[in-house]
């Protein structure tokens, strides 16, 4: 009988052909695993105490001093977060938490959250449109990742000046329109010996309508000329 020919193996560069083929599959099948576990914003609500998502920050607040009934003071912030659900809600940080994130958050980068409580949204402090806001207050879980192109820089519902009469205030809005006129920069103490710094500024859209709006803090400190030349704003 014929003798065989002995098996033959693979030349050393089709192993590691083979070997980078399967690290890539395994490496796509953990970035769609991590992809399927965060939750989407647009979901979050009192039910689901459990959860980790990952948003970009879209704006981001100061930090302020506060106390309550006779407490130490403390201090917080408020930043927005939007995910790739196109949902953006307000999270605050209270405390602990609001000393050690608020110099690690920065607007326009993507992180991961988890670990944070989810209540009914206050409309006075809040204008995101989401019906629940986010609050961290202790044990806080934040990691920052890579940019996510999916993920807007920020996310606006823009509404006419004129639809702006009919609503129910307080009221959370997107406008857009020319600065018309505007006033000097104000300082003043609050009753609770606070110095604010406001500026009123009138705005015009194509509905034939204006309004005056206040702008506050550093928004206000603003130089002049930043509204001289009626800018669309």
């Amino acid at each position: 009988s014929s003798a065989r020919s002995p098996a033959r193996r693979p030349a050393p560069s089709t192993r590691r052909q083979c070997s980078r083929a399967a690290s890539r599959r395994s490496n796509l099948r953990r970035e769609m695993a991590a992809e399927q576990s965060f939750f989407p914003i647009s979901e979050l609500s009192t039910y689901h105490s459990k959860w980790t998502i990952r948003a970009r920050v879209t704006a981001k607040g100061q930090l302020r001093s506060f106390s309550r009934n006779g407490a130490a003071p403390s201090q917080v912030f408020n930043c927005h977060l939007l995910d790739e659900s196109g949902s953006e809600i307000n999270a605050s940080f209270f405390g602990q938490m609001a000393e050690r994130f608020f110099p690690k958050l920065q607007q326009g980068s993507c992180y991961t959250f988890s670990r944070g409580n989810v209540r009914i949204a206050n409309r006075q402090y809040n204008r995101c449109n989401h019906r629940y806001e986010l609050v961290f207050d202790r044990d806080a879980a934040i990691e920052e990742v890579a940019d996510i192109a999916k993920i807007e820089s920020v996310k606006f519902a823009f509404t006419d000046l004129h639809a702006v009469q009919s609503k129910t205030v307080p009221c959370t809005v997107d406008l857009c329109g020319v600065i018309t006129s505007f006033k000097p920069c104000l300082a003043f103490n609050s009753r609770e010996g606070r110095e604010l710094v406001k500026r009123e500024i009138v705005v015009a859209d194509d509905t034939s309508t204006s309004m005056t709006i206040a702008l506050w803090g550093d928004r206000a400190k603003q130089e002049d000329k930043i509204f001289e030349g009626h800018p669309v704003v």
